[in-house]
């Protein structure tokens, strides 16, 4: 293992990763949700199961494209159908958060109309701040991963990334297509610090946003994620 390596990896694995697919999405709806440290065990997650399938990958190479091939429609149909249920529940989260951000704001007027219109508070509004001090952000209008935190987190982001079959059949054809330095030790390393800069400018995006925009403005990109997911799963499923 060489640092040459180690940037061959960094090189090829980071066009690779900076692609916005599902993984990205979610990580961005979390830094979004709960903010750059809370999500954080996420990236580091998704980055360790990268380090896995690229390991495999440079040990199985061509074998796992051959065991892989006869399964190939039934490996799509489970990504649709996940692809489906992630949209659904960003989708749900994003109704959530606007009906959220109506209600507040209807209660804003009302207390403004009762004390004659009063002056602006002016507090930031942040979707991600609730009244429950263990957790900091509202059930209510969380994702899926919502009741998850650090090493669990992490853990669930792993799994859900390592399910994804495709994933190892790109990193497996990159073995095969070979090349000094492809598939060694060093490479694998590189292709997981890619992983985690590109998954983690995802979250960190999602975490400033969260921080800046209205609730409403939140939601919107949420509704937004949820459409892009369901493109996804009409891509896979058509090949359009």
């Amino acid at each position: 293992m060489t640092f040459a390596d180690i940037l061959l990896g960094l090189t090829i694995g980071f066009p690779m990763m900076i692609a916005v697919g599902p993984i990205s999405v979610l990580l961005l709806d979390l830094g979004l949700e709960r903010g750059i440290r809370a999500a954080a065990p996420a990236v580091v997650g998704v980055a360790s199961a990268d380090l896995t399938l690229s390991l495999v990958a440079s040990v199985g190479g061509s074998k796992l494209s051959d065991l892989l091939a006869p399964v190939t429609s039934w490996l799509t149909l489970g990504a649709v159908a996940v692809l489906v249920w992630l949209a659904y529940d960003l989708g749900r989260a994003a109704l959530v958060d606007l009906r959220s951000a109506r209600v507040s704001s209807t209660e804003l007027e009302l207390e403004l109309a009762a004390v004659g219109g009063g002056a602006q508070t002016g507090e930031p509004a942040d979707s991600r701040v609730s009244d429950d001090p263990a957790t900091g952000w509202d059930e209510a209008t969380s994702s899926t991963f919502g009741h998850l935190s650090g090493v669990r987190l992490g853990a669930t982001f792993y799994g859900f990334t390592l399910v994804n079959p495709l994933t190892l059949v790109l990193f497996a054809s990159v073995v095969v297509a070979g090349g000094a330095g492809i598939g060694t030790l060093g490479w694998a390393l590189g292709m997981a610090l890619a992983s985690l800069l590109a998954h983690g400018s995802f979250m960190v995006a999602g975490g400033v946003l969260g921080s800046r925009l209205s609730p409403t403005a939140n939601g919107a990109l949420r509704m937004v994620a949820a459409v892009f997911m369901a493109a996804l799963a009409i891509h896979f499923a058509t090949g359009i």
